[in-house]
């Protein structure tokens, strides 16, 4: 019999329209280009010695897609969050350090342009919000966003000109929020999410994700519906913990490459997979031979059990030496709604439906697509 590593979750206080899909491609993980590269080390001493970065949702493996803004348009690649509620990418006129520069996996970065554009308003606002524990500062504008066939008139979103410099060199130009914020946290700027629902079939969407190593798909989110080829019917659905946040006691982060528990479950983690601390690199580490070994993190959920196996939470990143990371952070309070964040680890294994109808989320186990 398997041993697991097992973790329970109790629920709190109980987590003409149509149907589209966008599919989605796996950017590779940053912290695995800056261990190949050898910088990691020394973007550690640079952020140690500056104001502290979270590396939660910045340093890990992005699912993303294609977007279009204005008129004619100008086309970016976005990570699709769960975890947050607006629309922003780089502008043009962005002063941060390596704004215009070549990411680490050698593209060049795409920014807004708003003087080209027809159909740009300007809302003549300035703009601070946070952004997986960093502070981004933009303008405010209205625009035409477009992808998968679908578009949204004179949708709010955020022109980014100063962030800090690890976001200039993820391989993406922004973030397409799949959240729904209550308006006063939004501060007034205008949720993706509500001006799409009323075109879809059901005021709902799903996602599901796979390793791909590049080839085939790595996912795809279905607006409007379920993906009932990829995912399995039989779902188990969960009320939300908090109005306006995807979560039960957990939290669904789909920009999130790693899982992050919290600290008092830290020390059992260490010594079900007997992990060392690399000190260097500031990661838990296991040897690679060893991988397939370790025990399942074990999840109860509303009386059901699901599982992250070792083949999600173990990755070798390149540090060499039979070194395999554990992919886990602990949460120090970035959800404050929830005590865990479930990142892609979580979603390759179980599909996400989210019901904005009902106010609740869904759960069914992954079926293996070409």
């Amino acid at each position: 019999m398997p041993k697991c590593l097992i973790v329970f979750f109790a629920l709190l206080g109980l987590a003409s329209a149509v149907k589209f899909s966008v599919p989605l491609r796996s950017s590779g993980s940053l912290k695995e280009k800056m261990v190949r590269e050898g910088r990691y080390s020394e973007y550690l001493m640079q952020r140690n010695s500056a104001v502290q970065q979270n590396l939660v949702d910045t340093m890990d493996e992005f699912y993303v897609a294609d977007i279009a803004l204005g008129t004619p348009a100008q086309h970016f690649t976005v990570s699709l969050d769960t975890g947050s509620s607006v629309i922003w990418v780089l502008d043009s006129h962005c002063d941060s350090q390596n704004c215009h520069e070549y990411t680490l996996n050698h593209t060049m970065k795409s920014a807004y342009n708003n003087e080209t554009s027809s159909t740009f308003v300007d809302a003549n606002k300035n703009f601070l919000f946070y952004y997986s524990q960093s502070e981004i500062y933009g303008l405010l504008g209205k625009e035409k966003v477009s992808f998968s066939g679908f578009s949204l008139s004179n949708q709010d979103f955020i022109r980014a000109t100063v962030l800090p410099d690890v976001f200039t060199q993820q391989p993406i130009d922004g973030v397409f929020g799949l959240g729904w914020a209550p308006q006063e946290e939004l501060k007034g700027v205008g949720n993706p999410m509500q001006a799409l629902l009323p075109q879809l079939d059901q005021p709902m969407f799903s996602i599901w994700m796979q390793r791909n190593d590049g080839v085939g798909s790595a996912g795809a989110i279905t607006f409007g519906g379920f993906d009932s080829v990829a995912c399995d019917k039989n779902i188990q659905y969960l009320p939300l913990a908090e109005p306006g946040v995807w979560g039960f006691t957990a939290i669904s982060a789909s920009g999130s490459g790693w899982t992050g528990i919290p600290d008092k479950f830290m020390p059992q983690v260490i010594k079900a997979t007997k992990a060392k601390y690399d000190w260097n690199y500031e990661l838990y580490y296991v040897p690679c031979s060893t991988a397939a070994s370790h025990p399942d993190i074990k999840l109860h959920i509303g009386g059901n059990e699901y599982h992250i196996t070792s083949a999600e939470y173990v990755l070798d990143i390149g540090l060499g030496n039979d070194k395999c990371v554990l992919a886990i952070f602990v949460d120090t309070g970035l959800a404050p709604e929830a005590d865990w964040i479930l990142g892609d680890a979580f979603i390759r294994r179980y599909c996400q439906i989210y019901d904005f109808g009902n106010t609740r989320m869904g759960l069914s186990k992954f079926i293996q697509r070409d």
